[in-house]
């Protein structure tokens, strides 16, 4: 049930890999790849939507208990934490052996984030800057919805379904008009290190969870909404007007179209794309692990003096091979195993 989300996701992750790549290599520089920062928040909004639909009778309609409430928190610390040490593990290594070279604004070794890191609490506005494995920063504030913002946003619900949609709405229509205000607003470098950032779009998420289930729309009213949604995407990144004060809205827009069935399914629900969206954390979290270990291959490349093209076309290549075999190879042998003895152990 609802595939096309599962492809969206690893559409979202290939968004935010090529945003990377064009950060760390300067290639593949034009407008949408540029605003590829804002695939994060798609999983943001995305997060909502999602545990909303899953959790539709346990949270929302029930009365929510300390045991729902612990197992929920464990499935979803089960999900993220095992990568999260992964990751952290081996960019720590990486780091610490210094072998190669690279970004290094973005490789920052601060003993005194271990903590933080290995708590998920790093983007909390408790830090200075990220550092370790910087892309679980979006795990951090993740964390942090899972524990705070959902459990609020059921309580609200179920005090009052309309006076909770108010709220939350509200909460919304704030950040979005806070944002809005702001010239040159820049959502990647304003909020990447807080919460700001996750709070409208998790709830968001959740008042599309609810709209899900009061509003059933055809296929054709879907496809519609999803090609309005993406034209109004791809204008508003070319003209770059205000994208990153009013994309968690487009976004909404996207997974409540494709929580139907489209005339788009193709894209989206296929064998290939279910796994690729199933290992589509793993290749978020991995990409800066990928990109550390493919540095001395880029200096490789460099030296053969190639046309800039045929230079990072290949370098885009064996990077998005080389991210996607480390995302298949964690998924497989370690997220995947490491959920289920989580869960099997420690559920009550």
């Amino acid at each position: 049930m609802l595939n096309n989300l599962t492809g969206l996701r690893f559409y979202t992750a290939l968004w935010v890999f090529l945003y990377h790549f064009y950060a760390y290599t300067g290639g593949l520089d034009n407008f949408f790849v540029r605003k590829g920062y804002l695939g994060v928040d798609i999983f943001f909004v995305l997060s909502g939507f999602i545990l909303t639909y899953a959790y539709h009778k346990s949270f929302f309609l029930e009365t929510v208990t300390w045991k729902k409430y612990y197992n929920f928190l464990l499935k979803r610390f089960a999900k993220i934490y095992p990568l999260q040490i992964l990751t952290f593990l081996i960019v720590g290594i990486l780091l610490i052996v210094g072998k190669y070279g690279f970004h290094q604004k973005d490789l920052i070794i601060r003993p005194d984030h271990i903590v933080s890191n290995l708590l998920m609490i790093h983007a909390w506005n408790i830090n200075d800057a990220l550092s370790w494995n910087t892309h679980s920063w979006s795990l951090s504030d993740e964390w942090f919805a899972y524990l705070v913002l959902f459990v609020s946003a059921a309580f609200l619900i179920r005090y009052n379904r309309l006076i909770g949609r108010i709220i939350l709405f509200l909460a919304v229509l704030f950040f979005i008009m806070r944002w809005f205000r702001i010239e040159n607003f820049d959502l990647n470098l304003y909020t990447y290190n807080g919460l700001e950032r996750i709070i409208p779009e998790f709830f968001l998420g959740v008042l599309v969870g609810l709209l899900r289930f009061d509003f059933q729309i055809s296929k054709k009213w879907a496809s519609c909404i999803f090609v309005m949604c993406i034209l109004t995407l791809l204008t508003l990144t070319v003209t770059d007007y205000k994208i990153d004060a009013l994309s968690m809205l487009i976004f909404a827009g996207i997974i409540y179209s494709l929580s139907f069935p489209t005339w788009f399914d193709r894209l989206f629900d296929t064998k290939k794309m279910v796994y690729l969206g199933n290992i589509s954390f793993a290749f978020y979290m991995f990409q800066l692990t990928a990109f550390y270990l493919f540095k001395p291959f880029q200096s490789l490349l460099k030296s053969l003096a190639l046309p800039d093209f045929i230079g990072f076309s290949l370098e885009l290549s064996l990077l998005f091979v080389m991210n996607l075999l480390l995302a298949s190879l964690a998924f497989r042998y370690f997220e995947e195993p490491a959920r289920l003895y989580l869960v099997n152990k420690l559920k009550k």
